[in-house]
């Protein structure tokens, strides 16, 4: 009895010992094979979303005063006038024929529109001419429209009368070859010759100082005698003493 006993007692143990055996031969197995799988990558951090600039708020499309108000006014900065028949041939972009026709139609007057409250126009001999009050005044405005005009014979009498009345000095050739009229010395001489022909153009002569230097003096505002004295000073008396 003792003798089966042991065996009994025996065989439990071996089968206690192969059971733990087993278990530890699962637990290695199962060791290696999470060394033998690869390693999960790291997970980048999500970027973060930007938040999208703000847009700026969309500028209001121009009136049609606006623009028409814009291109006279670029014209003055670039010291022009201009033309009303040039800017029904080709109106402003962005602009109608027909809105072109009302918006100048009521310029200086108190139903133009507040975007066209500094443009003003002068009269030329051939045409209106408008410009912008801010840009340029009223006086040079009236000289470029004399030379839209392109009559030489009325420039130089407008500004001799001018120049006469107002300095008083008569109107050196010089000036007039220079900004912003340009003339030639033959077409000067030649406007001389032709005014001395046309009765408008009377009072319209010219002096001459001791170095050749010529002017053109009125003698609506000026006597000969004194247009003589001050050509000479101009000429030569102030650049012998400046």
């Amino acid at each position: 009895m003792n003798r089966l006993s042991r065996r009994r007692g025996r065989a439990a143990g071996k089968g206690r010992i192969e059971v733990r055996q087993m278990e530890n031969n699962q637990e290695e197995l199962e060791r290696q094979l999470q060394e033998d799988l690869p390693e999960e990558p790291e997970q980048a951090p999500a970027p973060e979303m930007e938040a999208a600039p703000e847009q700026p708020p969309a500028k209001p499309e121009e009136t049609p005063a606006q623009k028409l108000a814009k291109h006279i006014r670029d014209r003055s900065i670039d010291s022009k006038v201009e033309p009303l028949k040039k800017m029904k041939l080709n109106p402003p972009e962005g602009v109608t024929a027909e809105e072109l026709a009302a918006l100048l139609a009521a310029v200086g007057t108190p139903e133009a529109d507040p975007a066209l409250a500094k443009i003003a126009f002068v009269q030329g001999a051939k045409d209106l001419y408008f410009f912008d009050t801010e840009m340029m005044t009223r006086h040079f405005a009236e000289l470029q429209s004399l030379l839209e005009d392109k009559d030489i014979l009325r420039t130089i009498a407008t500004i001799t009368r001018s120049d006469s009345q107002l300095y008083p000095r008569p109107t050196q050739f010089r000036k007039l070859m220079a900004y912003p009229f340009y003339f030639t010395m033959d077409e000067i001489l030649g406007a001389q010759a032709r005014m001395k022909l046309e009765e408008q153009y009377a009072d319209i002569d010219v002096v001459t100082a001791t170095n050749g230097g010529k002017g053109f003096y009125s003698s609506q505002y000026l006597s000969r005698r004194y247009a003589q004295a001050l050509i000479q000073q101009v000429e030569v008396g102030e650049r012998e003493n400046p």
